[in-house]
This record gives structure tokens, C-alpha cells and sequence, in this order.
């Protein structure tokens, strides 16, 4: 993952992340600078600086009749984050308390674009129970970033563990060597069934399916009866496929 992607991840736009790795590097210029140095068209600077500046990712300082920009600590985007999860921790009672809980018929949702698709995991990492997925290693790597670099600081249990169904691939099975323990189970399905150009995932009452090779989009079917009968589709393959 790189330094820029990072800084999206945590609310900066491109041109923000660029603008503001762009300060690190100056340490403090004037608008002009900082445009040609970032390859920012000045008007839209001037924007994004705005932007920075009331995100408090950068300052203002004037020097005479001039304005330069200079960049905070980097270490305040770690400070930031930690105060943006101790405000959601003391509310999340209030909010969990708001969350509608009664029986409704299924929901679907969709998502579309590999920009938008990352967001339809979100909900699995507070979800407890056992999620089950398969899918073709290396094109579920590529529209899912973000949730397999997630996976690797969740702390699993058996009160939330995965099983994994890949292909049968000297990827999938360095993958297997790699992650798989005492709440992460991997196997492989028979090549037979190659290539599976989609990507299906059950946690709780959920059922996500993912078109991962041309349209990438995904479906999120919200029913508990869809997520049963796919689950026992998955009991299915797991039982015939290899570890």
C-alpha cells in the first residue's frame, strides 16, 4: 500500500494527498511553489489548500505581503484517528441503541466501480460468527484491497473465524501457508471448476456476490434464507475440495 492511498484512507482526495506529501517535501512554499512542484493547477491549489487547512493538515503564515503554506507533524494524522475513534466509542451505544432491529423483508444493495466495491465488506468486521468466501485468489485481491489488508490486523476467534475456498494455484496456496491458523481455515477448489471468475461471500445474514473480472459490481442480499441456502453450497464444496 502506498503513502498516498494511505492518506485517501483517511479522507484526503488525490490532489490533497498530493498537495500535502508535496508540503513534506518544501517544508513551507507559497501557492506557486507548491503548484509547480505538484503538478496542481494553481486555481485548484488555492482549493485544495482551503480544504487542507480547515482539515488541519496544514497552516497558514504570512511573511510580509506574502502567504506561505506549511505542513503539520505527519504524526498528527495518527493523533487525529485516535480522537476520531474515542468520539465513535463513547456514542456507539447511543447509536447502536438507534439501529433498527425489526424483522423487515430482504434488502439488496449494490455496489458498482472497483472505487466503490472495497465498501461492501465493511460491515463483516463487526459482524461475530464465522464468514465463509470463495473465489479466485488473485482477481478478489485486486478489487478487494482494502479488506484483505484489513484482515491481517483483525484478531480472529471462534467467536469470529473464516473459512476460505480458493483456486488450486501456487498463489493460493502460498497464500494458505500464509494466513491459514486455528480460526482461518483455507482449501482449494478441483481444478475442474476453474476458472471461477466470481466472488462470493456469507457473514451473518449476508450475502455478498461479486462480479470480479470485467463489470465489477457486487450484491449485497440482506436475508437470512439466502445466506442458509448459500451457506449450504459452501458446505457442499468445501467437503469435496482439497487441502
Amino acid at each position: 500500500m502506498n503513502i498516498e492511498d494511505t492518506l485517501k484512507n483517511l479522507s484526503l482526495t488525490k490532489k490533497e494527498a498530493s498537495i500535502y506529501l508535496t508540503l513534506l517535501g518544501l517544508g513551507e512554499a507559497t501557492v506557486f511553489k507548491i503548484s509547480q512542484k505538484s503538478g496542481v493547477k494553481r486555481p485548484t491549489a488555492y482549493l485544495v489548500l482551503r480544504s487542507l487547512e480547515e482539515k488541519g493538515f496544514i497552516s497558514r503564515i504570512l511573511k510580509g505581503k506574502k502567504t506561505f503554506f506549511a505542513p503539520q507533524h505527519p504524526r498528527k494524522l495518527m493523533t487525529e484517528a485516535e480522537l476520531r475513534l474515542r468520539e465513535i466509542q463513547v456514542v456507539m451505544p447511543q447509536l447502536e441503541s438507534l439501529l433498527h432491529n425489526e424483522e423487515e423483508r430482504p434488502r439488496v444493495k449494490m455496489y458498482e466501480g472497483k472505487e466503490e466495491l472495497d465498501r461492501a465488506y465493511d460491515e463483516w468486521f463487526t459482524t461475530k460468527g464465522e464468514a465463509v468466501y470463495m473465489g479466485t485468489l488473485k482477481l478478489s485481491m485486486e478489487v478487494f484491497p482494502r479488506t484483505f489488508r484489513k484482515t491481517e490486523h483483525i484478531t480472529l476467534s471462534s467467536g469470529f473465524s473464516i473459512r476460505e475456498l480458493l483456486d488450486d494455484s501456487e498463489e493460493s496456496k502460498e497464500y494458505a501457508k500464509r494466513v491459514s491458523g486455528s480460526y482461518r481455515k483455507v482449501r482449494f477448489m478441483p481444478k475442474e471448476l476453474s476458472p471461477f471468475e466470481a466472488d462470493i461471500g456469507i457473514f451473518g445474514n449476508h450475502t455478498l456476490i461479486t462480479s470480479v473480472k470485467k463489470e465489477y459490481f457486487t450484491i449485497d442480499i440482506e436475508s437470512e434464507e439466502i445466506a442458509s441456502a448459500f451457506r449450504t453450497i459452501f458446505e457442499v464444496m468445501w467437503r469435496v475440495a482439497r487441502t
